[in-house]
């Protein structure tokens, strides 16, 4: 059976290793960091001081922003809107990745500017990434029993590259509606978030506040995720580690399969990249 692209980008990332290697980017000098810098989508800057970065969302899906601070250094993240409004600030620990999601998919947040701030708690390299150019996920129906490996057409994959901070993507989901992830630690870092539409409050979220809505239970080697509303959801990834180059590429990656109605409890890709009966 030919391997889809998704497949083949999934395989090389999780199977071409695990030797880490560290970027070779300068870091600026600490006295030269420069107020209200633009970050492109997908662009990793990186730096040692406290700073302000712009960017703009224009298109109606979810778009995320996250820092990754070095193993021993600790920022903090805080975005504004364009009028200067707080809407979120995201803290966590050292070497740990802090992120704000944002919901402008129809009938939530406006498209606009927004502004991230970064602030020291423990100082040190950090680098900095957001991704408005956010890809839809697409869980396959369920067409059989189990799974044959990594290029079952029953499969979907989330992955984030070693060089990147923070990926997301917009997954349609019905309330009650749940999928499997093929770890029994993925909750971690491969985080479900969704939002209320009438609360707007919900529509910019921390990665605590995401971590601590998200419905999810560890089953049969795996994690069950469970949405709570119907709409559009931001799946967003991350590592909690600093970015790295690899030639070839190399990253983590889940496979992500719909439940069986046939087997609920069951997990159908629990042995993979190997085949589940």
């Amino acid at each position: 059976m030919a391997m889809s692209r998704t497949v083949r980008r999934w395989w090389g990332v999780r199977l071409a290793g695990t030797i880490v290697v560290a970027l070779a980017a300068p870091l600026p000098h600490a006295g030269s960091a420069v107020a209200g810098t633009a970050l492109g989508d997908g662009e990793v800057l990186i730096a040692r001081t406290a700073q302000d970065y712009t960017y703009r969302t224009y298109q109606r899906r979810w778009s995320v922003v996250a820092v990754q601070p070095a193993a021993t250094a600790d920022w903090d993240l805080t975005l504004r809107d364009a009028d200067g409004v707080t809407l979120a600030t995201s803290w966590y620990g050292l070497g740990r990745t802090d992120f704000v999601v944002v919901d402008s998919t129809a009938g939530h947040r406006p498209l606009g500017g927004y502004t991230a701030s970064v602030s020291a708690y423990a100082p040190g390299p950090y680098w900095v990434q957001q991704r408005t150019d956010t890809v839809t996920l697409t869980l396959p129906p369920v067409t059989h029993s189990g799974t044959t490996g990594a290029a079952d057409p029953d499969l979907a994959f989330s992955s984030l590259v070693d060089q990147e901070v923070v990926t997301v993507a917009d997954l349609y989901l019905t309330a009650g509606e749940s999928f499997w992830a093929n770890t029994t630690t993925a909750a971690s870092s491969l985080l479900l978030a969704e939002s209320d539409p009438a609360d707007p409050a919900t529509f910019v979220q921390s990665r605590a506040t995401v971590a601590a809505r998200q419905h999810t239970q560890v089953l049969d080697g795996c994690t069950l995720y469970t949405a709570q509303r119907t709409g559009w959801h931001a799946l967003v990834q991350i590592g909690d580690r600093s970015p790295s180059t690899h030639v070839p590429t190399q990253g983590t990656g889940y496979a992500l399969h719909r439940v069986d109605p046939a087997r609920p409890l069951g997990c159908p890709q629990r042995e993979f990249p190997g085949p589940t009966p």
